[in-house]
């Protein structure tokens, strides 16, 4: 079967269903063995949409066996998971359900109103469409066309 006609059954890519399906299915482990503690808060993980994997020690900058050793690894609610960068810790903004922080804007806003991105741990871009789209019309206006660059060195 093609990745289309997978993408059209399962109503999202193959990829995205394969992914929901592996952390379903450690959900439910978890639950079975009462193993769905959260490492940060040490409150119930209740829902699958809360799992967050988490790496005791940060890995990044300081070794690949961390990233793969899995006395390393923890499960913690979203909420409580945080981004390790270089020694220091960096808080997610959390804010009401249906929401995304714009780091631009330095304000929630709904959801909808963000690019997907499917690499950050929210599925959504870090800054919402208004602000992206601003700072990409600011950006194209500063480019400079090859020909008035030319008469710009002819003028000199």
């Amino acid at each position: 079967m093609s990745n289309t006609k997978k993408a059209a059954t399962l109503g999202m890519p193959h990829g995205t269903a394969a992914s929901r399906l592996r952390k379903n299915i450690l959900f439910h482990l978890l639950v079975k063995l009462s193993e769905n503690v959260c490492f940060k808060c040490s409150k119930v993980i209740d829902e699958v949409d809360d799992l967050s994997i988490e790496h005791k020690l940060p890995w990044e900058g300081r070794s690949a066996e961390l990233f793969w050793d899995l006395d390393n690894i923890a499960f913690s609610h979203l909420r409580c998971n945080r981004q390790h960068t270089n020694g220091s810790i960096v808080f997610r903004k959390n804010g009401p359900d249906g929401t995304s922080w714009c780091f631009r804007c330095r304000s929630f806003k709904f959801v909808d109103e963000f690019p997907l991105d499917s690499s950050r741990w929210s599925g959504r871009n870090s800054e919402c469409k208004d602000c992206k789209s601003t700072r990409n019309s600011f950006r194209d206006r500063r480019k400079v066309s090859p020909d008035s660059s030319n008469e710009k060195a002819q003028v000199s």
